[in-house]
């Protein structure tokens, strides 16, 4: 209450005229503030989305309205190399879009063409890529390592954790993982987590998988 007395102080001691023009201002201050929330409002469709100028460096996700629908056998998810972008279609409708790391140059590249989901797991570890780990399993000893390599006197070997994994091309699949705005993993799409548990919530064996440069 103490707040309000101020106003009311101010509109007893103003002339019907003056009165007339505070309302005026707020109206139009008002109006000014609601334009300015509108030209700073984040895009809402899809197509404006992927027009802003941050696209290609941004980490922000894009859900549309088809989200809400579940057909996994009439459902795809394409990925865009030269973007590092991922984008699921429901219904030939894009659901939503995301970013990704696919295998880096050099000898790691995710495979491009069409495919199918083989296998998923919720929680699988891989069996190629991991760490070192001491015998008892409370130390790494050594990162980035295959299994192929030649561990230290009594280390053990730890595949890399890969959440939501989904196979789509013999050893490569789709699964959570660091992702950064450019290819960096061993062949592998690596997704955020939270976009990577809708798809696999989306998504069933057979649905589709198509990988593409441009």
């Amino acid at each position: 209450m103490k707040a309000l007395l101020p106003v009311l102080i101010l509109l007893t001691a103003c002339t019907q005229n003056e009165v007339v023009d505070l309302q005026a201002y707020y109206r139009a201050e008002g109006d000014r503030l609601d334009a300015e929330a509108r030209n700073k409002r984040v895009a809402y469709t899809f197509e404006d989305f992927i027009a802003s100028p941050g696209y290609r460096e941004t980490r922000d996700m894009w859900r549309g309205a088809a989200l809400e629908q579940y057909a996994p056998q009439d459902s795809r998810v394409e990925f865009l190399l030269d973007i590092q972008r991922g984008r699921l279609y429901i219904h030939d409708t894009i659901a939503m879009d995301f970013p990704i790391c696919s295998g880096r140059v050099g000898g790691s590249e995710t495979p491009v063409g069409r495919f199918r989901i083989t296998q998923k797991i919720r929680e699988h570890r891989s069996n190629r890529y991991g760490v070192f780990l001491s015998e008892d399993g409370t130390q790494v000893l050594q990162r980035g390592v295959s299994s192929t390599d030649v561990p230290p006197p009594g280390a053990v070997f730890e595949g890399a954790d890969m959440p939501y994994w989904m196979r789509f091309n013999g050893p490569v699949g789709m699964h959570v993982g660091k992702v950064y705005r450019d290819s960096d993993s061993h062949g592998c799409v690596r997704i955020p987590e939270e976009a990577c548990s809708i798809l696999f919530e989306k998504m069933d064996l057979g649905s589709r998988v198509i990988v593409k440069e441009r």
